[in-house]
């Protein structure tokens, strides 16, 4: 059980430092030195979520973060650094996981700060 927790956290290791990447099943397995099917089930065992909504959570968490501290780049930039080809698609999926566009999302936490400041 140690192993594989310890196979997990390399694999999280793996996500956090190519969150720029459309990363797969096969990307991670391989970094690992695993077929894509044993590391799919260890994965399902020990997290509470599949290896896509890890993904998503985190790349979407993340880019949260940069657009409310990264001020100066746009969206599109954001992005690109977080693996989306695109701003449309990037903010089709900001918006299905926050319920809020990315632009809305960065006014809506800036009026925020300004009023509890």
């Amino acid at each position: 059980m140690e192993e594989y927790i310890r196979l997990i956290n390399k694999t999280e290791d793996f996500i956090n430092s190519n969150l720029n990447k459309n990363i797969t099943l096969e990307d991670l397995a391989e970094n690992i030195n695993m077929s894509k099917f044993h590391f799919h089930r260890i994965f399902s065992k020990y997290s509470d979520e599949t290896i896509k909504q890890f993904i998503v959570r985190t790349k979407m968490e993340r880019s949260a973060i940069y657009l409310l501290v990264r001020k100066d780049i746009n969206i599109t930039e954001i992005a690109g650094r977080y693996g989306y080809s695109d701003s449309s698609s990037y903010s089709k999926a900001f918006k299905k996981y926050y319920k809020i566009s990315p632009s809305k999302f960065r006014i809506a936490r800036n009026d925020m700060h300004k009023t509890s400041v």
